[in-house]
C-alpha cells in the first residue's frame, strides 16, 4: 500500500524539525564503561543459597535467581517447593488490584476465566510444569483463599497478562454490527488506556562495532506489579534447549519477555495495539516458551509464534541469532504480521543494522486490526514517530558503526526510552550470550527511588516503593556446592496486608459514533484529513452524547468545561507546533519525518479546526450526514483532499472552496491563529529547553521545595528527565529566551511572574486573583495558567500559583498525568472539584433554565 511508504521512508529533515535535547548529546558523548557499582562477576553469599535437589534459588543485587532441570512435572515442582512463598504472595498481589475489596472473590472469578479461555489451549508439556509448580508450591505450605495452590491457580497467574489485555482485544474484535445504525444511547462506555510499555533493541553489522550482536530490552508497567518480576529463572529441560529468562515466581515464562537459549537464539518484545481476539488460538504464553525452548533459529520461533495465534498481548518481537548475527523484527497482530529481516536487508527509518521497539506499531495492516472494522466508528491510523522513536534514531545516528556492550549502559541510563515506570534493563551481547549472560539491572534504571503516588497508595494496599539495584551480570553457572543455606530465612515471610482500597483504571470513554468509517491517506498531504477525521468525531460525539443525555435541561457546568476542553486541545497543539517548527505549514505541504512530532501535530490539530470551520459553514446536522457518507463510501481506503473536497462540493470558486484554500495552500485565516493558545502541557515536546524558576519574593522555602517537587513530578509523568530550577533572581536574559518559563508562586511571591503576569489568562492581587470574572480569595486556592513567553514567542509560560505557601507546594504535587487532556487552566478552589479548561473562546455560554 501506498499508505505504508507513507509510514516507513525517511523524509528530508529541515533544520526547524531537528529538535536535539542536551540529555541525549550529554548521553552520545558520554564514556560506554560500565557505571560505578556494576559487578561482572558475582559470587553468592553461601547463607542465601537454598537448595532442594538438583534445583536452587540464590539473590543477586534485586533479582532471584532460579535454576530448575529435568521433566517437565520434576521442574515444575522444583519451581513450587524454591518459591512458594513468593507465589503466594504474587496471587495476593494480583488478587488485590483486580479486587480490593474483595481480593478472595476476584481470584475466583480470574481463575475460572483463565480455566475456560486458556488452561486447555497450553502445550501439555507446559501444563505439566504448571502442575509441578502447583504441586511443590502446596507441598511447602503455599495457601490462597483457604486452601492449597493448585493448577489453575499457576495457570492463572501465567494467563493474567492475556487476560488484563482481553477486553481491548475484544473491541477490537468484530461483531458484525460495525457500520450499521442505531438509536445510540447518549453516554459512552468506558475503555482503558494501556499503562504498560516497553523499550528493545536488536543490532548488528553495520551498525555494530565487531559486526555481531548486541541485544537489550526495558519494562515500564505499573508499580504495584513490578516487584514480582525479578525473578531470573534457568531451565534446563529434560528435551530442548537450556533457556534463561526474566520471570516472576510461578511463571513458566517470562511475562515481560527477555529470552536467551543455548542454541544462539536471543527473544524480547515490545507489546503494541492490542488486535482482535481468537479464541481458537493457544495463549503467547505458551507459544513463547516454546520458541524459546524448542526453536534453534528465527525462522522456526517466528513459526511457533505465528501458529495457532489466539491475538492476545499483541507484539512487536525482536529476535537475533548469535550463530548468523542475523536480527530480525516480527510484528504479529491476530491475522496479520510483518516480518523485516537484516538477511533481506529490510530497514525502517534506514537504520541498517538496527532494528528497535517502543510500542508504536509500524506496519499499516497490523495497525489496522486494532479496529474491529474500517467502516464503523472512525479509528486514527496514520503513523508518526513518537518521542522514544525519535531518540532510538538520534542514538542510533551518533552510535551507528560503534555500537557496543556500552551501548546498552548508554542507551538504558537516557530519557524517554528510560521513562519513569522504568523497573529493570537487560542487555547481552554476542559474547555473552555464548555462556547465557546478560547484564541486568532490577529497579529504576536512572538510579532514584520509584514513590508510590498518593493514588497508588489509596488504590493498592501495602504497595512499597521500588528502589534502584547495581548493574550485574546474570549467569547460568552454578553457585559452588558447599553453598547452601541449612534453613529457610527467617525473613522471607511475607507481610500480611489486610488493607483495602478501591481500584481506579486509566481510562477514556468511547461515545457513539457521529459518522463511520476509518480514512486511510493517499499522499502525506492528506494525513490531515485521514487524522482529523477521526479526531474530529470523537469531539463531536462526546457534545452529541452529552447534550442527548441532558434530554433538553442546560449543561451542566463540568459537561461544558469538558466540551470546551475537547474543543481547546486540537488548536492548542497545531499552534503549539508551529512554534516549534517556525512557520505555519499548509496542510498539503505536511510531509512524513520520522524525527520529528511537529508535522503531525500540526497536520492532525489544524485538520481538526478546518473541519470544525467546514461544520460552522455547511450547518452540523448536513455536515454530519456528509461526512458519514464519505466515511461509509471510503471506509479502509486511501483517500486524497481532492477527493473529500469534491464529495462536498467544495469546488475552488465556491464558498466552500475559497473557505478551504487558505488552509491547504496558505495560511489559515489570522482569527484562527489569534490569541492565547498555549497549554500548560506546551513545553511536553521539549523538555529540553524548558526551565523551572522559583520565587523568592516571599514564601521562599516552600517555593524552592515545590520547584523540587515539581521536577521530580515532571520526570515521573514520563519522560524521567530532570528539569534544571533556578531562583528568580539568578534566571539569565539568555535562559528566559530560549525556555518554556515554569514558574512556582503568584507575582505577589515570585518576581518574573510579577513581571509577566498580564501573559496569563488570570488577574492577580496581592492575596486573590480573578479568573473569568470570578474572584478568588481563600488561601487553600490555587491555578496553573498558560501564556506566552514575553522574552520568546517560540515559548510558554505557565504560573503555579497558590493564595498561600501551602496552597503553592499541593497544586504542584497533583500535577496531571501524561494522559491528560492538555488545557490552558487548572483551577483548584478551595472547597470546589477541580476545573480543567481551555482558551476561553472554546467556552461554551452558561445555558439559562427553561422558564416552565
Amino acid at each position: 500500500m501506498h499508505a505504508v511508504n507513507i509510514m516507513l521512508r525517511s523524509a528530508h529533515i529541515p533544520i526547524s524539525f531537528v529538535f536535539v535535547t542536551a540529555l541525549l548529546l550529554a548521553a552520545s558523548a558520554a564514556s560506554h564503561a560500565a557505571p560505578a557499582g556494576a559487578q561482572a562477576e558475582f559470587t553468592p553469599d553461601p547463607a542465601t543459597v537454598v537448595r532442594y535437589g538438583a534445583a536452587y534459588r540464590y539473590p543477586q543485587a534485586g533479582w532471584i535467581v532460579l535454576h530448575i532441570e529435568g521433566a517437565p512435572y520434576d521442574r515444575g515442582y522444583q519451581h513450587g517447593r524454591l518459591l512458594w512463598r513468593e507465589i503466594v504472595e504474587t496471587i495476593g498481589c494480583l488478587a488485590k488490584a483486580r479486587g480490593p475489596k474483595g481480593p478472595e472473590d476476584a481470584w475466583r472469578l480470574m481463575r475460572s476465566l483463565a480455566n475456560a479461555l486458556f488452561l486447555r489451549r497450553y502445550d501439555p508439556e507446559y501444563l505439566e510444569e504448571m502442575r509441578g509448580i502447583a504441586d511443590g508450591a502446596a507441598a511447602a505450605g503455599a495457601k490462597f483463599d483457604d486452601r492449597p495452590i493448585d493448577l489453575v491457580d499457576i495457570v492463572t497467574i501465567n494467563s493474567d497478562i492475556e487476560a488484563e489485555f482481553l477486553e481491548d482485544s475484544l473491541e477490537a474484535t468484530a461483531n458484525g454490527l460495525e457500520g450499521r445504525r442505531f438509536v445510540e444511547p447518549p453516554l459512552g462506555r468506558r475503555r482503558r488506556r494501556a499503562d504498560d510499555h516497553c523499550s528493545a533493541f536488536a543490532a548488528t553489522a553495520p551498525a555494530t562495532a565487531d559486526g555481531k550482536i548486541v541485544f537489550g530490552h526495558i519494562t515500564m508497567f505499573q508499580l504495584v506489579y513490578v516487584p514480582h518480576y525479578n525473578v531470573w529463572l534457568d531451565v534446563q529441560p529434560k528435551a530442548g534447549h537450556r533457556v534463561v529468562m526474566q520471570s516472576f515466581p510461578g511463571g513458566m515464562m517470562s511475562g515481560l519477555d527477555y529470552y536467551l537459549n543455548d542454541a544462539g537464539l536471543l527473544i524480547c518484545e515490545t507489546t503494541i495495539e492490542q488486535t482482535g481476539f481468537d479464541a481458537h488460538g493457544a495463549p503467547v504464553a505458551s507459544r513463547i516458551r516454546q520458541a524459546a525452548q524448542h526453536a534453534d533459529s528465527i525462522d522456526a520461533a517466528i513459526d511457533i509464534l505465528r501458529r495457532a495465534n489466539n491475538g492476545l498481548y499483541t507484539n512487536e518481537w525482536l529476535l537475533a541469532d548469535i550463530n548468523t548475527n542475523e536480527i530480525a523484527m516480527f510484528e504479529l497482530g491476530t491475522a496479520r504480521s510483518k516480518l523485516w529481516r537484516s538477511s533481506k536487508n529490510q530497514w525502517v527509518a534506514d537504520t541498517k543494522g538496527f532494528y528497535w521497539g517502543c510500542n508504536n506499531t509500524k506496519d499499516l495492516e497490523v495497525r489496522a486490526e486494532m479496529l474491529p472494522s474500517l467502516a464503523g466508528k472512525p479509528g486514527n491510523l496514520v503513523f508518526h514517530p513518537e518521542d522514544r522513536d525519535r531518540a532510538w534514531l538520534r542514538l542510533f545516528g551518533d552510535s551507528k558503526g560503534r555500537i557496543d556492550e556500552g551501548f546498552g549502559f548508554q542507551v538504558f541510563s537516557t530519557p524517554p526510552i528510560v521513562g519513569s515506570p522504568s523497573c529493570d534493563a537487560k542487555f547481552t551481547t554476542t559474547a555473552l550470550a555464548k555462556d547465557l549472560k546478560t547484564w541486568a539491572l532490577f529497579g529504576p534504571p536512572m538510579g532514584r527511588t520509584w514513590e508510590p503516588r498518593p493514588d497508588e497508595r489509596d488504590r493498592w494496599s501495602g504497595i512499597r516503593p521500588l528502589v534502584a539495584n547495581d548493574w550485574t551480570v546474570l549467569t547460568a553457572a552454578p553457585p559452588a556446592e558447599e553453598s547452601a543455606a541449612t534453613s529457610t530465612p527467617a525473613d522471607a515471610k511475607p507481610e500480611e496486608d489486610n488493607k483495602k482500597h478501591a481500584r481506579h483504571d486509566n481510562e477514556d470513554v468511547v461515545y457513539p459514533p457521529a459518522w463511520h468509517g476509518t480514512l486511510l491517506p493517499a499522499s502525506d498531504a492528506d494525513v490531515w484529513l485521514a487524522a482529523a477525521f477521526s479526531d474530529y468525531e470523537k469531539i463531536i460525539a462526546l457534545e452529541q452524547a452529552r447534550r442527548k443525555a441532558a434530554q433538553g435541561k442546560p449543561l451542566e457546568a463540568e459537561v461544558r468545561d469538558e466540551i470546551e476542553l475537547s474543543r481547546f486541545v486540537p488548536w492548542t497543539k497545531w499552534l503549539a507546533a508551529t512554534r516549534r517548527l517556525g512557520r505555519d505549514l499548509p496542510l498539503a505541504e505536511v510531509r512524513f519525518d520520522w524525527r520529528s512530532e511537529g508535522w503531525y501535530d500540526l497536520a492532525a490539530g489544524k485538520g481538526v479546526m478546518l473541519l470544525a470551520a467546514l461544520r460552522e459553514k455547511v450547518g452540523a446536522d448536513e455536515f454530519d450526514a456528509a461526512m458519514d457518507r464519505f466515511g461509509r463510501e471510503h471506509a479502509g481506503k486511501e483517500v486524497s483532499t481532492e477527493q473529500f473536497l469534491e464529495h462536498l462540493g467544495a469546488k475552488p470558486d465556491s464558498a466552500l472552496g475559497k473557505l478551504c484554500d487558505p488552509w491547504l495552500h496558505g495560511e489559515a485565516p489570522q482569527r484562527e491563529r489569534s490569541g492565547n493558545f498555549w497549554a500548560i502541557d506546551s513545553y511536553d515536546d521539549q523538555r529540553e529547553q524548558t526551565l523551572i524558576v522559583y520565587g523568592t519574593v516571599h514564601d521562599v522555602n516552600a517555593q524552592r521545595e515545590a520547584a523540587k517537587l515539581l521536577q521530580r513530578q515532571i520526570a515521573r509523568t514520563w519522560s524521567n528527565l530532570l528539569l534544571p530550577t533556578k531562583a528568580d533572581t539568578e534566571v539569565t536574559d539568555e535562559e528566559l529566551a530560549n525556555n518554556h518559563l515554569l514558574l512556582i508562586g503568584r507575582p505577589a511571591t515570585n518576581a518574573l511572574a510579577a513581571r509577566w503576569a498580564e501573559k496569563l489568562p488570570v488577574e492577580f492581587a496581592s492575596g486573590s486573583f480573578t479568573f473569568r470574572s470570578e474572584v478568588y480569595s481563600h488561601p487553600a486556592t490555587a491555578i496553573i495558567a498558560a501564556g506566552e513567553n514575553p522574552a520568546s514567542p517560540r515559548f510558554s509560560l505557565v504560573v503555579f500559583a497558590g493564595l498561600s505557601a501551602d496552597a503553592t507546594w499541593h497544586v504542584v504535587q497533583d500535577l496531571p498525568k501524561r494522559d491528560d487532556p492538555w488545557s490552558q487552566t487548572i483551577l483548584r478552589a478551595a472547597g470546589h472539584a477541580e476545573r480543567r479548561l481551555g482558551a476561553e473562546r472554546f467556552a461554551l455560554p452558561a445555558e439559562k433554565k427553561k422558564t416552565p
